[in-house]
């Protein structure tokens, strides 16, 4: 989606609403970029709200999140509880904001294209928090797969799993599955045609906490997703088989293994910060008009699958999309 440039933007001013966890993140590397003036941020906390303008110098501190709306912050970072993704983005939106959104991008497909649709007329930057677009590994192993390096793509295998009781009514698949979707267009250039899928709500009823997905392309290629909030360690693996070559990214520390022959080689990629790189992504589609690589498309698109993925644990049948 293109919108006007604003070549003459110095420091673009920047509020972030949410400052919990990944709120905090945002925070702190707005506070580092050069092209962004953190203005406001607003949290329910307000103990962490002096501490946090404190430390990264942010002028203006608010537990209402109608003040950043108000004030003249050209883009906003929501960074708040899932179900008040929609809400937020959609006042922001409509208050002339550019918005990103944390992941997932609300908790539906639906309010999702609502939201595409209203940046789309209010000619507004809609971003998701789909960070892994941004990991020099993956981005290495995406150029490799376009020239032909691993020959023809069999399938994928995607581990994302570690031991989590979430707070919030929040099943793994909603809360994980948006990057493992995410990862497989984005490597693959395509979207799943058809999902299959099994999984346990072992702890809390109809809150799953493990699941595994078959996902099918109309190429051939499938992709075989596990999450769980039940294993040991924190594991974000890809596979990538193929006819000629294989590989393994660790996509924490971004290390790249192929595999050949029985030969091992690490491909040395130096891990670059995701969350800068997202940010300044963001932040360079306001100033020149471009096309975002994380835009509300995506986020609706990887909700859409979600969906199937629960309509198939939920029928016990293959979903074709």
């Amino acid at each position: 989606m293109n919108f006007s440039k604003d070549d003459k933007m110095d420091k673009i001013k920047i509020g972030v609403i949410g400052t919990g966890y990944w709120g905090k993140k945002h925070v702190f590397e707005y506070s580092q970029l050069k092209e962004a003036e953190l203005s406001w941020i607003c949290d329910l906390d307000k103990s962490l709200l002096k501490t946090l303008s404190k430390d990264h110098n942010i002028p203006n501190i608010t537990t209402n999140y109608k003040d950043v709306l108000e004030s003249d912050v050209k883009a906003v970072s929501i960074c708040s509880n899932n179900e008040n993704h929609y809400k937020l983005a959609k006042e922001a939106l409509l208050a002339g904001k550019h918005v990103l959104l944390e992941k997932p991008m609300t908790t539906s497909s639906k309010t999702s294209q609502d939201l595409v649709n209203i940046a789309k007329k209010a000619k507004r930057q809609l971003a998701v928090g789909h960070i892994f677009r941004f990991n020099d590994g993956l981005s290495e192993v995406k150029k490799l797969i376009k020239k032909g390096y691993f020959g023809d793509i069999y399938f994928l295998r995607l581990q994302w799993t570690t031991v989590l009781n979430p707070k919030n009514p929040i099943d793994v698949i909603l809360d994980l599955c948006p990057h493992t979707f995410d990862i497989m267009n984005y490597l693959l250039d395509e979207w799943p045609i058809k999902i299959t899928c099994t999984g346990k709500a072992y702890r809390k009823k109809n809150l799953e906490d493990v699941a595994f997905i078959m996902a099918e392309f109309k190429n051939g290629i499938c992709a075989h997703t596990e999450v769980s909030w039940l294993l040991p360690g924190k594991v974000r693996e890809l596979y990538v088989i193929g006819s000629k070559r294989s590989a393994n990214v660790e996509c924490l520390s971004q290390k790249v293994l192929v595999f050949e022959n029985g030969k091992e080689i690490n491909l040395n990629i130096t891990a670059n910060n995701t969350i800068a790189s997202e940010l300044s992504h963001f932040l360079d589609s306001i100033k020149k008009g471009s096309t975002l690589s994380n835009d509300g498309e995506i986020g609706t698109k990887t909700l859409q699958l979600i969906e199937a993925s629960k309509e198939s644990l939920k029928k016990g049948k293959t979903i074709e999309i």
